[in-house]
């Protein structure tokens, strides 16, 4: 999933217009009530092209300094796609790649002065909420996993090094599970991709439903996720183990039609367990359970701590 295809989920529904512009101003995104609002709104167009002459001077300096790095208010004129023509209060602002991105909502009558100011104050909390979102959202794409929505490997790594770190400096357990989700390579075979990225993403929602807010739940490969626990020692670990295994497979997924029964197979270790001096080692542990766990009668296997 792309970082437009992120935004485009997240605003598919909204009322006020979005549009996202490329460093010659042409649209490479925007929302279904943009499209409704303004006339040939087509990915590709030069934004000035919606603007009459008379505007483009004034809209062009305003986008200019949204380029720059600030963010601005502007109105801009444009004509919906019933040919009637509406005035939309914009406000712009800059995003990665030298891009500028836009929120809008057209404007009714004529407003009083006072009726304008409370208006805008409103409207500027309003979209000063929505920017943050989308500013998070735009923060947290490079390490969102395209397919689940939880993290990648990547992160995942980046944020287990400073929870390793922190255990360490406070003599605290740290937890790891590894989950492994088997029979989708069948499923692939026989129904598609689609329907087995479908069961990751129930299954992405289930583990992080286990979890507290700050455990961390991420893709780790294929159709395996990783879950860190923090805090969490043996005992910790193969309840939380448990839990998963109860959440994931309690009820059957549907997937376009096709309802599929999950099991899991899951092997955990703790920054206590044996084998268990670096980092490193925690996965290497973690993988030799989930071995373990693959052949034995137990789903859940939980690499042993260390006698202090």
């Amino acid at each position: 999933m792309t970082q437009a295809d992120l935004l485009q989920n997240i605003l598919s529904d909204a009322n006020d217009l979005f549009v996202i512009l490329e460093s010659n101003r042409t649209l490479s995104m925007s929302n279904p009530a943009f499209r409704r609002n303004v006339a040939g709104a087509e990915i590709g167009t030069d934004f000035m092209d919606l603007v009459p002459v008379k505007a483009r001077e004034r809209v062009l300096a305003e986008l200019v300094r949204a380029a720059g790095g600030e963010e601005v208010l502007v109105e801009v004129p444009h004509t919906d796609a019933d040919g009637r023509g509406q005035l939309v209060e914009y406000r712009f602002f800059p995003i990665e790649g030298g891009k500028v991105a836009g929120i809008g909502r057209p404007r009714g009558g004529r407003l009083t002065d006072r009726e304008a100011l409370e208006r805008l104050r409103s409207e500027l909390r309003s979209q000063t909420r929505m920017l943050d979102e989308i500013q998070l959202e735009l923060t947290q794409v490079p390490f969102i996993d395209p397919v689940t929505g939880v993290w990648n490997r990547i992160q995942v790594f980046e944020r287990l090094t400073s929870e390793w770190s922190r255990c360490e400096r406070f003599a605290s357990p740290l937890t790891l599970l590894l989950v492994d989700v088997p029979g989708l390579e069948d499923i692939r075979a026989a129904h598609g991709s689609a329907v087995a990225d479908g069961i990751l993403k129930a299954v992405a929602r289930r583990l992080k439903a286990c979890v507290r807010d700050h455990d961390i739940v991420g893709r780790y490969s294929g159709d395996m996720f990783v879950v860190v626990a923090v805090h969490a020692d043996f005992d910790g670990a193969t309840h939380l183990g448990r839990r998963i295994r109860d959440m994931v497979t309690f009820d059957p997924v549907s997937v376009d039609k096709q309802t599929v029964q999950l099991a899991v197979h899951i092997g955990g270790a703790t920054s206590r367990s044996e084998g268990v001096e670096i980092l490193e080692d925690l996965f290497k542990v973690a993988e030799l359970a989930l071995t373990d766990a693959r052949s034995g009668d137990e789903a859940i296997k939980v690499a042993s701590e260390v006698t202090l």
